[in-house]
C-alpha cells in the first residue's frame, strides 16, 4: 500500500466511524447543552448524513476527483441545511459538515462551506473566520481538553480540541500543519489515545505515518515542503 492509498484508507476509516455513530442522539444534543429536536427531524438528519457518508466512502474507494467530492458536499449541504432548521440545528449540521470536510482537507470545500453557510459570495471571510474561531474556542474550552503548539514563526497558539479519547488508539502519524495566520509550516505530534478531534488556527497539509517517518524524516519532509513554497 503506497502513501496515497494509506491516506484514502484513513479517510474511509474516519468516514465509517462517523457513519456508525448516532450523530443526533439525545446524548449528542445534551453534549452541546441543548434540548433534543423532534425525533422525526433527528431521524431525517441521521439518514441524510449517512447517505452522504456512504457516497463519500464510495467516492474515496473509487478515487473520485476533489471536484467530484466537492459536488457531493454541495448537493447534500443544500439538501440537509434548509430554512426549516432553527439556528441551533443549523449550527449542529454545519459542525458535522465541517468535521467531514476536515477528513478530506480539500481547501475548496473548506472555503465553500463558509460561503454555503453564509449564503453569499462576497462576505468578509477574514472577519467571519475570526468570529467563528472565537466562538468555537470559547465553546470548546468549556467542554474539551485542548492541545496547543506554538507556531515557530508568529508564535500563534495552534489548537487541537480533543473531542474523544480512547487509550486503545495508538499514535499513527506526525502531522505537517500550516498556520492560518502566517502560513508557516509546523510539525505536530498529537500523541496516542485520541479518537476524535478538531483543530483551530491551522490547516492539516500532510499526515506522515510513523511506520515510515521518524522525527528526523518528518523534519526532512517539512524542510522539503518549506522549500517548495
Amino acid at each position: 500500500m503506497n502513501f496515497k492509498e494509506k491516506i484514502v484508507n484513513n479517510w474511509v476509516l474516519e468516514l465509517e466511524k462517523l457513519k456508525i455513530k448516532e450523530k443526533f442522539s439525545v446524548e449528542e444534543w445534551e453534549n452541546r447543552g441543548l434540548n433534543p429536536s423532534e425525533k422525526s427531524l433527528c431521524v431525517t438528519l441521521e439518514k441524510s448524513f449517512n447517505d452522504l457518508l456512504t457516497n463519500l466512502i464510495s467516492a474515496s474507494n473509487t478515487k473520485k476527483s476533489d471536484k467530484e467530492i466537492e459536488n457531493l458536499f454541495e448537493h447534500y449541504f443544500n439538501k440537509i441545511k434548509t430554512d426549516e432548521l432553527d439556528t441551533e440545528e443549523s449550527e449542529f449540521v454545519v459542525d458535522y459538515f465541517d468535521e467531514i470536510a476536515k477528513i478530506f482537507n480539500i481547501p475548496n470545500i473548506n472555503e465553500k462551506l463558509n460561503i454555503w453557510t453564509y449564503g453569499i459570495e462576497d462576505y468578509d471571510h477574514e472577519k467571519a473566520e475570526k468570529e467563528d474561531s472565537e466562538r468555537v474556542l470559547a465553546e470548546e474550552r468549556k467542554r474539551h481538553e485542548i492541545i496547543s503548539t506554538e507556531c515557530t514563526n508568529c508564535k500563534t497558539q495552534l489548537k487541537t480540541f480533543i473531542l474523544e479519547r480512547d487509550n486503545s488508539f495508538p499514535s499513527f502519524e506526525i502531522d505537517i500543519i500550516k498556520c492560518v495566520k502566517c502560513s508557516e509550516l509546523n510539525l505536530l505530534d498529537k500523541g496516542a489515545g485520541i479518537k476524535r478531534y478538531r483543530f483551530l488556527d491551522y490547516e492539516l497539509l500532510e499526515e506522515l505515518p510513523k511506520e515510515e517517518y521518524d522525527l528526523a524524516k518528518a523534519l526532512k519532509r517539512l524542510k522539503q515542503l518549506k522549500e517548495q513554497k
